[in-house]
């Protein structure tokens, strides 16, 4: 019941940041686009980047392999999205992998447009998580599971085409996993810091037939 409790919780805040952030854009001058003006209703989008680091010393290496979430989203108004997503990250010292971890999940997405070529975007994550990490007390890997919460803010710049940019700029996060041998482990992300910023691209795609009309 306690981890009930800390997820509605969790929930609660992130709706309430991106309530926040609503209001913040009305006095930056956006807007929601009306249900019949021209808009990406009816379209799918794809984004997602891959992100890979390496850090060298004369005694060791140190490697990273990410995608921050590569997802796909239906638009099913002008403004909102909901689709699913997929993230994966790896962690290798010296050659030999020490972590990795998957989770996937749905999501959730709000915007604002901030004139023509600008956009606010808000971001709920809900995801399931599982992997392995390399024990303490052993050389061998242990297989973890648990679920990750997190909502975050975006701006986007449309680039035309379908194409945007999107830069992230903060995030409000609960991950939970757990072990066999060592139980829950949580740990949580508030607030703006070199971790929480992060760019990506998206494209949205129209598969609906065009009428004779529209080709005019």
């Amino acid at each position: 019941m306690k981890y009930l409790n800390k997820t509605v919780f969790s929930l609660a805040v992130a709706g309430m940041s991106l309530l926040s952030g609503h209001v913040n854009a009305q006095f930056l001058g956006g807007r929601r686009l009306k249900s019949d003006e021209a808009g990406p209703k009816g379209q799918f989008m794809m984004y997602g980047s891959l992100d890979y680091s390496k850090v060298t010393t004369p005694t060791n290496s140190n490697s990273t392999v990410s995608s921050a979430p590569l997802g796909v989203g239906y638009f099913i108004n002008n403004n909102d999205l909901v689709g699913v997503n997929y993230a994966y990250s790896q962690n290798s010292v010296n050659h030999n992998v020490v972590y990795k971890q998957n989770e996937a999940g749905i999501w959730y997405s709000p915007s604002l447009m901030l004139g023509k070529y600008f956009v606010l975007i808000g971001q709920i994550d809900a995801h399931y998580v599982w992997g392995q990490q390399q024990a303490a007390t052993a050389d061998a890997m242990q297989n973890f599971n648990g679920f990750r919460l997190r909502a975050y803010p975006l701006i986007g710049i449309l680039l035309g085409g379908g194409w945007a940019l999107k830069f992230k700029f903060a995030e409000l996060s609960m991950l939970q996993t757990k072990t066999k041998e060592e139980g829950w482990t949580k740990s949580y992300v508030a607030g703006l810091s070199g971790s929480t910023f992060g760019v990506g691209i998206s494209k949205n795609f129209d598969f609906r037939k065009k009428s004779a009309k529209d080709d005019n």
